[in-house]
């Protein structure tokens, strides 16, 4: 199996407070002859869309436009981001049915203006089934005469989606509604909390909130046609009810909200819900890649969703401060280790939370060590911070590079990396390959920390952050092929068409049983010049305890133990449910010399119950690799295991 996700993973490990992140619909529907799909709400009807299914052929309606690329398949699907998208040649042609078999993709520039990509996943008779992603959120359209509506209601720092199991948004909540047609399609402005405070009508809009048969309206702090900003009342009673948004005299038709005693969201660097968390220190300075945390250090998180706190209005700057004994049972833990909690409840400002901990001492440093929040079995969503035992620059042993480096990276317009890898896949299935990647990495995707979490911890990434192809912006020609030589002879690895920059070879048989040092060359193309690695394969690791590990108990964690492989490198566990990209994945690492993980519960209980998989994989120590026209270069090996897990 290509592992072409960890190459990227490797390569993408900039600090920026945003209110809100922006964010476009994605799905999966099956259309019948006759039905019309509309890419910006993923509703599927018999009366209009952006396209119609009518059996025979594609066609896009009123002003959308489509563009078929071909059959690529989901590796060319994921690879494409919104910048692609945007650049296709739309047109007013219907797409035969000829062309969309199973694994065809094409684009569709919506009624609205904003961009979808689409596979074809299945064809069953005359039903195509699809599966699209649409990038940004649709242009606004004149407001006044048409109601609102309500598409989702989420906490605004975690993003966590409705039907996860830790999702839930807790009286004095600082949430988020979007949809169409809530307000107008003047820019948020922020409103101030000072006396009066936050206002209930800002822009004509208003929402309400039914739980219990209470009713209370939630103060704005800010409005858009897409979007609105609010402080759940923490009179709000616990339980499933029903929002409302009014705008210019109409009514939204009621949508669920899912009321809890908790639900934590914690602020990030990049306002996604994942990735480097927004801390700061004593003086309020914010950590990050060449600021890191010490071991012992007592930093603030930031966030929302702790409870009600009815001794607060929810309106008004300052809040009372110091208002939950015993912090509403909150726990946060740190590189998987407890962190103890010096203060958990209000900021001063309305629905913004603050929690003061401390860095666990025998933490493991590192630039992303993992940070979550649990209240009772509810987890937040996971954040990094950067930990040194010396303070300012931190160090990633995994990937061998520095908070410098990162912060470095993370400054550019774009980022030209050069990615070797010989990988095997173990177990009576398995075979080894030879990979290499020349992506052009956006800059801001550097220092995130995406699919990555320092040795000794674990990540989250939520099923709409989309993949790692998402962040690709093209890819560098490093020659028309590149060679491979060692104990399994010569090999010619060819340019792939799965993303620009691909090169890949199967081998006729296994690395790990052929030990030795393999080198990797390239000639150099017109945006690489020659490159020559040499990668060392050892024997193949083995997980010991794989039986033990068919069935995981998410309240009790999951231990992996393994032996051999790639000492002094690092070993990679990665899980989901329901498919690679269909629900919660996680992510975690640690040096191969300790032998075991545990995948700790407050990972764990992120993830739906449900039939998965685990992978277990050994990685060398990553090694430099030089040329011209190349920012980053790592060259590594890996073998590992791919197991059915049932988790309860």
């Amino acid at each position: 199996m290509k592992n072409t996700t960890y190459l990227i993973r490797f390569a993408i490990l900039g600090i920026s407070t945003v209110l809100v992140a922006w964010a476009g619909e994605s799905g999966k529907v099956t259309l019948d002859p006759q039905s019309f799909l509309n890419l910006d709400t993923g509703v599927v009807s018999r009366s209009s869309g952006d396209i119609l299914w009518s059996g025979t052929a594609l066609v896009p309606q009123g002003s959308a436009g489509v563009y078929n690329l071909g059959n690529y398949g989901s590796s060319r699907f994921n690879s494409i981001s919104a910048r692609l998208a945007a650049k296709a040649p739309y047109s007013p042609a219907a797409i035969s049915a000829d062309k969309l078999a199973t694994g065809d993709i094409f684009g569709v520039h919506t009624n609205s203006g904003t961009y979808a990509k689409v596979i074809v996943s299945a064809r069953d008779g005359n039903s195509l089934s699809l599966e699209f992603t649409t990038f940004g959120a649709a242009t606004p359209k004149a407001t006044g005469t048409t109601a609102p509506t309500i598409k989702m209601v989420q906490n605004n720092y975690s993003y966590i989606l409705p039907g996860m199991p830790n999702y839930g948004i807790a009286p004095g909540t600082l949430f988020i509604v979007a949809g169409t047609n809530l307000s107008s399609s003047a820019a948020p402005v922020l409103q101030s909390s000072a006396p009066p405070g936050l206002p209930k009508s800002l822009n004509q809009t208003s929402i309400s909130v039914i739980v219990n048969g209470v009713t209370t309206n939630p103060p704005l702090y800010y409005t858009s046609a897409t979007q609105l900003a609010a402080v759940l009342p923490s009179t709000t009673p616990v339980g499933d009810g029903t929002i409302t948004v009014s705008y210019n005299g109409q009514t939204s038709a009621t949508a669920p909200i899912h009321v809890v005693p908790g639900a934590i969201g914690l602020d990030t660097l990049y306002g996604t819900g994942n990735g480097l968390g927004l801390a700061t220190d004593a003086n309020f300075n914010v950590l990050g890649l060449t600021r890191s945390a010490t071991p012992g250090q007592a930093i603030t998180l930031w966030g929302s969703g702790i409870g009600a706190d009815t001794a607060n209005d929810d309106l008004t700057y300052p809040q009372k401060q110091n208002n939950f004994a015993g912090k509403n049972g909150l726990q946060f833990f740190v590189g998987g280790i407890e962190a103890t909690v010096s203060y958990a409840g209000r900021s001063q400002y309305p629905g913004l939370d603050q929690y003061n901990i401390v860095i666990p001492a025998t933490v493991t440093s590192g630039c992303f060590v993992s940070v979550v929040a649990m209240q009772a079995s509810v987890v937040s969503n996971a954040v990094t911070v950067p930990v040194s035992a010396s303070g300012g620059a931190c160090t990633d042993p995994a990937t061998g590079l520095t908070g410098t480096q990162l912060q470095s990276f993370a400054g550019k317009t774009n980022v030209n990396a050069l990615l070797v890898s010989l990988s095997e896949t173990l177990g009576s299935n398995g075979y080894s390959s030879a990979l290499a990647i020349a992506p052009v990495i956006p800059g801001a995707a550097f220092g995130k920390g995406y699919e990555y979490a320092s040795q000794g911890s674990c990540t989250i990434v939520p099923p709409q952050q989309g993949t790692i192809f998402n962040f690709l912006a093209g890819g560098l020609d490093a020659g028309v092929a590149l060679q491979l030589s060692g104990p399994l002879g010569q090999v010619t690895m060819p340019p792939q068409l799965d993303i620009p920059g691909e090169y890949e070879a199967v081998l006729a048989g296994s690395l790990t049983g052929a030990p030795g040092a393999y080198t990797v060359s390239g000639p150099g193309g017109k945006t690489a010049g020659s490159f020559k690695t040499t990668i060392n394969v050892t024997g193949a690791p083995s997980f010991t305890n794989q039986q033990a590990l068919a069935s995981i108990t998410r309240s009790q964690g999951a231990t992996v133990t393994w032996s051999g492989g790639y000492q002094g490198g690092t070993v990679g566990l990665e899980g989901s449910v329901g498919g690679a990209f269909g629900t919660v994945r996680f992510f975690c690492f640690a040096p191969a010399a300790a032998g075991q993980f545990t995948i700790p519960p407050s990972i764990l209980m992120a993830m739906a119950p449900g039939v998965g998989d685990l992978r277990a994989y050994s990685l060398t120590a990553p090694q430099p690799i030089t040329a011209t026209g190349v920012d980053i270069g790592i060259a590594f090996a890996e073998a590992g295991i791919k197991m059915g897990a049932v988790f309860k």
